[in-house]
């Protein structure tokens, strides 16, 4: 029988004060399939959460304007409308703003991402992705979470696991933030990194 230990427990107040899980991701202007993936698994993990956790839980949807209603009838459909910020492309003060708070950026797609990854980094925004070629020379464990796709069951299941373990782990969060920053700052920039903070 396990006992319980007050001195493990969190503060009164943590829940309060507890800082907001926001993950970002890209809609169905990259990849159809990325997107229900991606929505999949936000939906797992969001609905395996306590209540507390999901009030601190937000999940920000970057898309194109015209895919914005069928964006909103699945998102519905998922039941997880109550945590979702839509942003369309022409918001790109709203999207460098989401960049720049986030947690970090969900990635279901399984082709290229080089582009997108380093975009993220300028803002120090983590990525949680499949593992590629085209970008192994980018993620890594200090600034990424990556696993193998075998197959959407199971990427959706895995990247659930991992936002699971993130949410539950701010420094985690803290460290891989960091990480995305100093890669940007010495591999890719050629200047200093814009307004991350």
């Amino acid at each position: 029988m396990v006992e319980y230990n007050q001195n493990l427990a969190a503060p009164k107040n943590f829940y309060r004060f507890m800082k907001l899980f926001n993950i970002v991701t890209l809609g169905r202007f990259l990849e159809e399939n990325s997107l229900a993936v991606a929505l999949k698994a936000f939906a797992e993990f969001y609905h395996s959460v306590s209540r507390k956790y999901q009030k601190k839980t937000k999940l920000t949807l970057i898309d194109k304007r015209y895919h914005q209603s069928l964006n909103e009838k699945v998102i519905a459909e998922m039941g997880i409308q109550d945590c979702v910020s839509l942003l369309t492309l022409q918001q790109q003060k709203e999207i460098q703003a989401a960049y720049r708070t986030g947690s970090l950026l969900l990635l279901a797609r399984k082709i290229n991402s080089s582009s997108i990854i380093k975009e993220s980094f300028l803002y120090g925004l983590p990525i949680l992705c499949y593992e590629h070629a085209s970008h192994s020379n980018l993620v890594d464990s200090s600034n990424s979470m990556t696993f193998y796709y075998e197959n959407d069951y199971q990427a959706i299941q895995d990247f659930a696991r991992n936002l699971n373990l993130l949410n539950f782990d701010p420094d985690a969060v803290s460290f891989l933030k960091k990480g995305a920053a100093s890669k940007y700052e010495k591999d890719l920039s050629w200047g200093k990194r814009i307004g991350a903070g």
